[in-house]
């Protein structure tokens, strides 16, 4: 019960920074031994390099995804979210509206924006090319950027009306909501997935959004495009649903599960995996139409996943690390 509560509450905002009339000094995440087995919420990689974030300000990197090294970061912040745009620049996300910048190839971190009186983290962070950038938070908080970090400015949530017969009124509260995950589908189109049933796309590169039809009122943790069209939402509670049409419509796709759901990536070989926690773990092989349970024999929530570039999985969640081999990813049904 406690591991549950506590990746749901760093995970879900429940735990968030107390608030203050005053920016704090900078401070910098305290080195531990035992880094590698914290909290670590997100995981990111360019080619070789590997990047982990989580609890109190801790990023570790690696070469071989066997020696793990703690990077020097100007935080103490919970980090939520880390992103690598190249060998040398990755950017990371978290509480107070932190987001910190590297640009030695994940070995030193340096805060270039925080807004404390926000009194909210930043979840998600994506950037299209060495300018453009955006993040995305709780209370529908977005920054933006197009300098390439050196100024950030608070966006608003444009939202478009999706249809003929949906007036904007029906959703304006939509503004309170957290945006929990932004993904980029090509071309210029993105996708928010969003507390209470709230899915969102923009087809003109997050000028404007559309509030897509959800076929199910629970938060969203995690969307993944798997084409242009194609695309996965899921959730709370094990739901999970495809889209072959854009969001337009969706079909709730079995996951055998009552787990939150928190990361999916798809893989080089076009399955997918899935996971959550309790460690949940789940496979398609036919696209996302159907998913079977993997056994990890353990419990331990899992927060995010990566493909590694021999094939291996790298998990992360409340047991720190984990790594599997291609080989471990056999349908236990």
């Amino acid at each position: 019960m406690y591991d549950f509560f506590k990746i749901v509450l760093i995970f879900l905002l429940a735990i968030q920074s107390a608030s203050s009339d005053v920016e704090p000094l900078t401070e910098q995440a305290v080195h531990s031994s035992l880094a590698e087995k914290s909290l670590l919420l997100a995981s990111d990689q360019y080619g070789s390099l590997s990047v982990v974030a989580g609890e109190r300000g801790h990023i570790l990197f690696s070469e071989n995804n066997i020696d793990w090294t703690q990077a020097v970061v100007e935080t103490k912040a919970a980090l939520t979210n880390v992103f690598m745009l190249d060998e040398k620049t990755g950017w990371a996300v978290g509480h107070d509206a932190i987001i910190l910048k590297s640009t030695d190839g994940a070995r030193t971190w340096k805060k270039v924006f925080s807004d404390i009186k926000e009194e909210a983290p930043l979840l998600d962070i994506f950037f299209k090319d060495a300018l453009n950038g955006i993040a995305v938070g709780a209370y529908s908080l977005i920054y933006v950027t197009s300098d390439g970090g050196s100024s950030w400015e608070r966006a608003e949530l444009n939202l478009a009306k999706n249809n003929e017969d949906k007036e904007l009124s029906e959703f304006s509260d939509i503004f309170d909501f957290h945006l929990n995950v932004i993904a980029f589908a090509g071309d210029r189109r993105f996708y928010i997935a969003a507390e209470a049933g709230h899915i969102l796309r923009s087809d003109d590169e997050v000028i404007s959004w559309i509030d897509l039809p959800s076929p199910y009122q629970g938060s969203y943790f995690g969307v993944l495009p798997l084409s242009f069209n194609e695309v996965i939402v899921y959730g709370l509670r094990g739901h999970l649903y495809r889209s072959m049409d854009a969001g337009q419509s969706w079909e709730r796709i079995n996951t055998d599960s009552n787990q939150m759901l928190t990361d999916a990536i798809l893989l080089s070989n076009g399955n997918i995996i899935v996971v959550g926690l309790a460690g949940t773990l789940l496979l398609s092989e036919d696209k996302g139409k159907s998913f079977s349970r993997i056994n990890l024999q353990h419990r331990h929530g899992l927060s995010a996943v990566l493909q590694l570039e021999d094939g291996s999985i790298l998990l992360t969640g409340d047991a720190g690390i984990q790594i599997l081999t291609e080989d471990s990813l056999v349908n236990q049904d």
